[in-house]
């Protein structure tokens, strides 16, 4: 994926300016932005809690994290100050090379999402790391979901009040969350409501739900991956956006290699489930974006131009999905499985994942237009191209 969902600096000047005058919400600030904290404006409580911290046990499990993201939110990562990016690459030098435990580990995650300054990568922008963990220990990726999109709904639903323009991004959010199974199957009120106030409740009644199904540890590890390089409320849900995505693209990348071990070790069904799970999480994610079209192309602007470098062609589970997929059909050809059993589903995830490709094309010319994407590609044309190429071309 790229373009849309990957930011870029553009060739036209200096990152367009944020708009102080309008209200929290889409298309302005952050509520933390807008309404800061005068102890999160200042960096001398982080910086204070950190040097605590530093002189104390050094526990992972009570490093500061409250103080320093609360800073990070408020002012936006490009504008945290060097003695704190000091102070946080200090720590991040010190740590073990093997942590020990998982409150070591997460904090050894989160580091390079915080100390990458204004040369961070598309890993360090989503906080990759910190997924990888969950992942390696046995996390469903169907409780990462939920709690991205519990967030994401929380955040949206908090501005509600004063920014009735967030309706139709907050209803978009919930139906996302109320398709999952965390979602406690939550009552959407209609297109066209005008009581923000039921929104926010039925909003409020999905993300206890979805809380309540994800363990403490999975809704930390998540809360602490939102650093946004801006002051921006939409970068908040483009943040949330391209996790989700790159949580399924790594569980398609991991369901296709599942299918392809099966194949190989003739068990044909357990290889239909896996490609069946696949193209389940891949059509789910059309809900996903009809969240990122309520992104109004100004404040992309802003995004796109403060977020150099963090390009998803990056994204090493979407190319491994693109890359290994043939090896399935090439292990098919080999394998005792008969491939009528498998070529429907094949078929199926196939088209699912073109589509998919397809909207994220149509999504970028609407919000950003013909301009230059990011990683060298040609933007909504190098999408296009990428959009015509097939997981299984073997298969016709």
């Amino acid at each position: 994926m790229t373009t849309a969902l990957s930011p870029a600096h553009t060739a036209a000047g200096p990152a367009p300016a944020e708009d102080p005058a309008r209200a929290p919400g889409v298309g302005g600030p952050s509520l933390a932005a807008a309404r800061p904290d005068p102890a999160d404006l200042d960096p001398r409580r982080a910086l204070r809690e950190l040097a605590h911290w530093r002189a104390g046990t050094r526990e992972a499990a009570c490093f500061p994290y409250d103080a320093v993201l609360g800073h990070y939110r408020t002012v936006g990562k490009n504008a945290v100050g060097a003695e704190l990016l000091s102070a946080l690459r200090a720590v991040a030098a010190e740590a073990a090379p093997v942590p020990a435990g998982p409150a070591a580990r997460l904090l050894a995650d989160w580091l390079p999402q915080v100390v990458d300054g204004t040369h961070g990568d598309y890993d360090s922008y989503l906080g990759s790391p910190v997924y990888a963990s969950l992942a390696r220990t046995g996390t469903p990726t169907a409780q990462v979901l939920a709690a991205l999109l519990g967030d994401l709904v929380a955040v949206e639903a908090a501005t509600l009040a004063g920014a009735p323009d967030g309706r139709a991004r907050t209803r978009a959010a919930l139906r996302v969350l109320a398709a999952t199974a965390q979602g406690g199957a939550a009552a959407v009120p209609p297109n066209g409501a005008d009581d923000p106030a039921a929104l926010a409740e039925a909003c409020t009644r999905a993300v206890r739900a979805a809380r309540e199904a994800v363990p403490d540890g999975v809704l930390r590890a998540v809360e602490l991956t939102l650093t946004p390089t801006t002051r921006s409320h939409d970068e908040l849900m483009f943040i949330r956006v391209i996790q989700i995505f790159e949580a399924v693209f790594a569980a398609v990348a991991r369901s296709v290699g599942a299918a392809t071990d099966a194949v190989a070790a003739g068990r044909g069904e357990a290889a239909r489930e896996a490609l069946e799970g696949a193209r389940r999480h891949v059509a789910w994610t059309s809900g996903v974006f009809r969240v990122l079209t309520t992104m109004p192309k100004d404040a992309f602007a802003v995004i796109r131009a403060n977020t150099d470098g963090r390009s998803a062609v990056q994204s090493t589970a979407y190319r491994t999905v693109e890359t290994t997929s043939p090896e399935l059909h090439r292990a098919l050809l080999r394998s005792e499985v008969e491939a009528g059993e498998l070529t429907p589903v094949m078929r199926e995830l196939d088209d699912a994942w073109g589509a998919m490709k397809r909207t994220h094309w149509g999504i970028t010319m609407k919000v950003i237009g013909a301009v230059r994407g990011t990683g060298g590609t040609a933007g909504a044309s190098y999408l296009r191209e990428a959009a015509e190429a097939r997981l299984f071309p073997a298969l016709g």
